[in-house]
């Protein structure tokens, strides 16, 4: 080949590398599901209404605007019209679930709010934003059935999201007849539309240059993770504060977790850091775009509607709320002398940490003097849960130690620097003492709202623990670990070199033998990569060798595996 044609196709190469790079930053990839024809909603103890108020009772977060919710075109590199991003059918390529209940056909975990308080504008405006529900309800593929999981970790892709959301408000002012089309279907004042759309916009774009320099967001979180707590400090103390140097570098995403019961548990979070259920649920507002002001904390959280969501899910009393969800008949029949085995190796070595089962656990709340349950100053119970100091148990220690080591400046709250604990503590209080200052709340429903936790118990901690919770309903809750880097019950209880170093999470395509989602390739999925900081697959493993340091017990036969597997799936 001539020397010159050699260079020439080189450089084509070369500038068409760098053009399809940048081009790449404006591609979203996501899985094209093809949905069971079937759905099936399992009993776990809530009314249609219930589940209705649960997947869209909004709790004062935005994403944007409702009128430019329904005015915008999903983020394709097109001069013709695009489809709209409301589709639901669109909506559920980033995992988000298709509403039985909802007029407006929103997914379940988006909520229409018309009475929004903007703390920066003052404004009240319609909006559309994130319940809780968005990542805690789970889906399951198996068959011709969608089994929906109440409360289980949902397959949701939130960072992609975003960021369509973002490149469908920037490609208006890119791509030609775009943003007359927006103006027009969004109504109201075309001026009015255009300072709102740029304000935000500029905002956003501040933001993601700095996390872009600063490689802020660097380490993806993918389907079914979000790194919650670096999440909310940034949040608030990085985004709201606008004080962009508290940032701090995201490397710990962990699963979303699964909530029945969580009311009930005397910490939650999987570094057991907070008991109030108040600090618990504000922060998770916070997290997801509600907003804040400083130094007055103004704020949009509905404090109201959180109080009404967390009944929901706990109930008037332990194991009367919403319970974890059984093993259906869809799926292939359990095997009784099997499963028997296995809870003679639950008892063996699993209970001394995950506790006993439900019944044992709901019966001992009623002994003269309990063994797992701990009451309050007010007479309410809790779970008392486990917590394995993060060498024992050696699973990755990422999350619990950014959480320990973050510091903050408080800025314009003039509280000097503070603790990632001190911090998350100081500002949920603050928006639920404003909230309950402005309506003159008594103490009796300050109390109640607060969980009936004994007030001025600590509320938030930052040990290097991770807790270990009942395994109620853990078939129905893949992957594992706290981070996510263990795609099936079988791969959990298999040694460290059996585990996937590698694997796809993105499919809601059911294992019911390997109790997971399928995790082969899959077009527009998330690539895990166990290798990577804070994805590690190591610890919480059976092995020959003396326990601790991520050992928890010997190595397990094959027949031990299926049957504890057998049992996990029966609970």
């Amino acid at each position: 080949m001539p020397r010159r044609l050699l260079i020439l196709l080189v450089l084509i190469a070369v500038v068409a590398a760098a053009a399809w790079t940048r081009i790449s930053h404006y591609r979203i990839d996501v899985p094209a599901y093809s949905r069971p024809p079937k759905s099936l909603l399992l009993d776990q103890n809530w009314s249609p209404a219930q589940r209705a108020a649960f997947h869209h009772t909004a709790q004062g977060t935005r994403l944007i605007p409702w009128s430019w919710f329904q005015a915008l075109e999903q983020p394709c590199l097109s001069l013709s019209k695009c489809d709209d991003l409301k589709d639901p059918a669109y909506l559920a390529r980033f995992g988000f679930i298709p509403s039985d209940s909802h007029p407006g056909s929103l997914p379940i975990g988006f909520a229409r709010q018309d009475n929004f308080h903007d703390p920066v504008t003052k404004r009240t405006y319609p909006v559309v934003g994130f319940t809780c529900a968005a990542c805690h309800t789970g889906e399951l593929f198996y068959g011709d059935y969608a089994i929906r999981i109440e409360g289980g970790p949902a397959i949701v892709d939130l960072g992609t999201f975003q960021k369509a959301l973002g490149l469908a408000l920037a490609l208006n002012k890119i791509i030609p007849g775009r943003q007359a089309r927006f103006e027009q279907r969004a109504g109201g004042s075309a001026a009015d539309l255009r300072r709102d759309v740029d304000a935000f916009l500029a905002q956003a774009m501040k933001e993601k240059e700095y996390v872009d320099k600063h490689a802020i967001y660097a380490i993806p979180a993918g389907f079914a993770r979000t790194d919650a707590l670096t999440r909310i400090g940034n949040q608030v103390f990085a985004v709201d504060l606008d004080k962009f140097e508290n940032f701090q570098v995201s490397n710990a995403p962990v699963r979303f977790p699964q909530i029945w019961d969580a009311p009930w548990l005397d910490w939650i979070q999987y570094n057991s850091s907070i008991a109030n259920p108040l600090v618990r649920n504000i922060g998770e507002a916070l997290g997801v775009r509600a907003m804040l002001t400083a130094p007055d904390l103004d704020n949009s959280v509905d404090i109201a509607a959180l109080n009404e969501l967390e009944l929901l899910i706990a109930g008037p009393a332990p194991y009367l709320g919403l319970a974890s969800p059984k093993w259906p008949a869809v799926l292939p029949p359990l095997d009784a002398a099997k499963a028997a085995h296995g809870q003679t190796l639950y008892r063996k070595y699993c209970q001394h940490c995950h506790l006993p089962p439900v019944a044992e656990l709901a019966a001992d709340r009623q002994a003269k003097a309990p063994r797992y349950w701990a009451k309050s100053s007010a007479g309410m119970s809790f779970l008392k849960v486990t917590d394995v100091n993060i060498q024992e148990i050696g699973t990755d220690p990422r999350a619990a130690l950014d959480f320990r080591n973050r510091t903050a400046d408080s800025g314009a709250l003039k509280k000097g620097r503070l603790t990632a604990a001190e911090g998350l503590d100081y500002v949920t209080r603050a928006v639920a003492d404003r909230y309950f200052e402005a309506n003159n709340t008594p103490a009796a429903t300050r109390l109640a709202w607060s969980g009936y936790r004994t007030p001025g118990a600590e509320a938030v901690r930052d040990k290097l623990v991770y807790k270990a919770r009942p395994l109620n309903g853990i078939w129905a809750v893949a992957p594992y670990l706290h981070n996510g880097s263990v795609p099936s019950l079988y791969h959990l209880l298999a040694t460290e070199a059996e585990r996937p170093a590698r694997f796809w999470v993105g499919s809601k395509r059911y294992d019911p033998k390997l109790v997971g989602y399928e995790s082969g390739q899959l077009a527009g999925a998330f690539q895990y990569d166990t290798t990577v900081a804070g994805n590690s697959n190591r610890g919480h493993v059976f092995t020959d060798g003396p326990t601790g340091n991520g050992v928890i017990g010997p190595r397990l036969s094959e027949e031990e595996r299926w049957a504890l597997i057998e049992y996990l799936k029966s609970i």
